[in-house]
């Protein structure tokens, strides 16, 4: 019938083969999640990848080992890695295993299971991510100029194994080795770059967890630049590929606003999460942007015309929204976009361009005869609409209802004290609405429940102003920000 048909009998024949019962398929074959249910697994959790990459441009074809701290939760007849190369060899806890695999997982079956607590597992393996299909799904780019693998909801299985949901978080180690004259970048603080006469090699290591699809990797033609930003140590890193020449002066003008941009945050949300920060910019990536973790990658199409610190204030808005504070169901991604966008509309509000009441009006009024637009609930989008426009706008429109309804002191409190709790783990929607009652003593689901859920246009807040109240920096802010879905 499907994979999950194939992975169950997978999955049923090595519970039998250890002498236990077979656990239901979907605990082992995925977290559960509403949106991707297969994706992840609750059974473990990777604590730390160590992986050693070597990526040839011309032929496309990556081999890589991969050694990975587990931790099983209980005992188990087998495990599931979320990966799509195929494997060469399995060894777990020294014991070498033959791989078995079923499209988009790797099953680790050993004879005897796995026993609550810590294992060690080495998978050693080789292919082509440009041409692995997970679930309908390519999301390694690979292309003369080099390969990209930044993509949301999904990109790290296509080159490495991991437990791929936001939940599940670790620290990586990444040592890659590329053709001599290419660059390649990952998140965390480069701690080794060798050169030969062939090749190129980093290694990357980054201290605090972090979500799967937000380890990303980028191999370019670049100038990379290795700085300390300050006295508490954060490694700068920054980045310009060569196609981005025409736009380098620009593109590095808005980069480089990131350490105040990570100043202001930090006194509306607390200290920056991470020791390592910066920015890449690269062709290959478009009109798109990520917050991959400490360094977000930007494409270049955001600085053809003028200096861009908005995008540069989202995406580094993700680094406690998204990145530290994780999303504990994809369902939930308004908190992670709407929220990271939300603070570009006060980045915007603190340089004169626009306030939050004239931008909440201005989008909200282009918006409200628009049927079709208020049919996707930014609380509830679909997998389909992950990432439409609806979930960042509409998500900030009722971010923004949050904040007037509870007031500035509350609003802020609750966006602080959210950030402090889930520091380096994962929330939900109910964990926030919670944490916004507390901050401001009212019901919040009911304030938000027309926001994030109707599909039809909510009542206009009272007090809102009207479409000719507008003022004019509020339109350049949407004329230099464009369409939100940009950002992905």
């Amino acid at each position: 019938m499907t994979d999950q048909t194939e992975f169950d009998k997978v999955l049923a024949e090595a519970a039998r083969h250890a002498g236990s019962s077979p656990l239901a398929g979907s605990g082992l074959a995925g977290v559960g999640d509403p949106y991707f249910p297969v994706d992840g697994s609750d059974l473990f959790t990777i604590t730390h990848h160590a992986l050693e990459v070597d990526f040839d441009i011309t032929s496309g074809v990556l081999q890589g080992l991969a050694r990975l701290e587990i931790a099983v939760a209980a005992d188990v007849p087998a495990i599931a890695l979320d990966f799509g190369l195929p494997a060469l060899e399995v060894v777990v806890d020294g014991s070498t295993l033959a791989p078995k695999a079923v499209p988009g997982k790797l099953v680790i079956a050993p004879d005897t299971g796995l026993g609550a607590g810590k294992h060690h597992i080495e998978i050693t393996y080789a292919g082509m991510p440009g041409e692995v299909e997970i679930r309908g799904e390519r999301s390694w780019l690979n292309t003369p100029l080099g390969a990209l693998a930044a993509r949301e909801p999904h990109a790290a299985a296509f080159w490495f194994p991991t437990n791929d949901h936001p939940s599940r978080k670790g620290t990586y180690d990444l040592v890659i080795t590329v053709p001599r004259g290419f660059v390649a970048i990952a998140p965390g603080r480069l701690v080794e770059h060798a050169r030969t006469s062939r090749a190129n090699r980093f290694r990357w290591v980054t201290t605090e967890p972090v979500a799967s699809y937000l380890y990303s990797l980028l191999i370019d033609r670049m100038r990379i630049e290795i700085d300390t930003l300050d006295d508490r140590g954060s490694q700068w890193v920054s980045a310009y590929g060569d196609g981005v020449n025409d736009n380098a002066p620009l593109a590095r003008a808005s980069v480089e606003t990131t350490p105040t941009v990570r100043a202001w945050l930090e006194t509306l949300l607390g200290p920056y999460p991470f020791d390592a920060i910066g920015g890449v910019v690269t062709r290959m990536a478009g009109p798109h942007a990520l917050e991959t973790q400490t360094h977000p990658i930007y494409g270049d199409r955001f600085f053809h015309h003028s200096l861009d610190s908005y995008v540069v204030a989202h995406e580094m808005a993700h680094h406690w929204f998204g990145n530290s504070v994780s999303l504990s169901a994809w369902n939930d991604i308004w908190i992670s976009e709407g929220i990271s966008t939300y603070l570009s509309w006060m980045w915007s509000e603190k340089n004169d361009e626009g306030t939050t009441d004239e931008l909440f009006s201005c989008f909200y009024h282009l918006r409200a005869a628009d049927t079709d637009y208020w049919r996707i609930p930014p609380g509830d989008p679909s997998p389909a609409h992950l990432l439409s426009t609806q979930v960042y706008e509409r998500g900030a429109m009722a971010t923004h209802v949050l904040r007037r309804s509870i007031g500035d002191d509350a609003f802020m409190r609750c966006l602080r004290t959210w950030c402090t709790a889930h520091r380096h783990h994962h929330g939900s929607l109910p964990q926030f609405l919670a944490t916004a009652a507390s901050a401001g003593g009212t019901d919040t689901a009911e304030i938000m429940q027309p926001w994030l859920f109707a599909r039809r246009c909510p009542d206009p807040p009272p007090g809102m102003a009207t479409r000719t109240d507008l003022e004019p920096p509020s339109l350049r802010f949407i004329r230099r920000t464009g369409d939100p879905q940009s950002q992905k």
